[in-house]
């Protein structure tokens, strides 16, 4: 069922995708028991830091939930959100199109987020914002794991349940891309300030400005890909 992960790249966010693609592909089902986190170490080989990223990231994503003492139980998903999921899912190399399913799905969510977000949201988002200015560029692991927490904060704030099942792909499918820009020299620190912006107006409650700021930060780092010639088409 799992495998260890490549020594390279983002070692949650690869633990994250063979869960998520084992739920996806029903060998996990909603009940199920993950395993202990030491025998996770294991399989993965990998340390328990990375591990429990992992698993925080997933009940995030409402993937999980962890209950203390017990472990971490596969969640019930929708069926229709799961055929709705599925639609998202593109072949590596097609990273115009996910830009632009991104730009989408993001400059919409945080629309609705400056709409639906409550007082726990906004400090939430300002607290993963703070954390990734005192990071700089001293972690780039950390940071990385910041952007994407950032991004699916701003989905669950949504309100919208469909669009978070949704960006659970866009999750499986930006890793690469993500460690792609963060190659870029500036490119995480960058992001992070795009970020504040992002949230500012969504403090605000301002839906326009909100949406405007999260499409052009989307459309800055395919940008910056392109002027590294970091994406291409396999």
């Amino acid at each position: 069922m799992f495998e260890a992960v490549k020594t390279h790249g983002n070692l949650s966010e690869e633990i994250v995708k063979q869960i998520v693609q084992n739920i996806s592909n029903g060998e996990l089902k909603p009940g199920d028991k993950l395993p202990s986190e030491r025998e996770m170490c294991k399989v993965f080989s990998v340390s328990r830091t990375v591990v429990r990223d992992a698993l925080k990231t997933l009940s995030g994503l409402g993937m999980i939930t962890i209950r203390h003492g017990l472990g971490a139980f596969v969640n019930e998903v929708d069926e229709d959100v799961s055929r709705l999921a599925a639609l998202i899912q593109i072949s590596e190399g097609t990273f115009d199109e996910l830009f632009q399913v991104r730009e989408i799905l993001e400059g919409y969510a945080a629309l609705w987020c400056s709409q639906n977000a409550k007082e726990e949201d906004i400090l939430a988002l300002e607290n993963i914002v703070k954390r990734g200015k005192e990071l700089g560029l001293m972690n780039s692991e950390k940071l990385a794991l910041l952007d994407a927490e950032f991004h699916l904060k701003i989905v669950e704030a949504s309100g919208n349940k469909v669009l978070m099942r949704l960006m659970v792909n866009i999750l499986d499918l930006t890793g690469e891309i993500r460690d792609k820009s963060f190659k870029i020299p500036g490119r995480q620190y960058l992001s992070v300030l795009e970020h504040e912006e992002v949230f500012k107006a969504i403090k605000q409650h301002d839906p326009d400005l909100a949406f405007t700021r999260m499409v052009q930060h989307v459309q800055n780092v395919k940008k910056d890909l392109d002027a590294h010639d970091l994406v291409s088409e396999e």
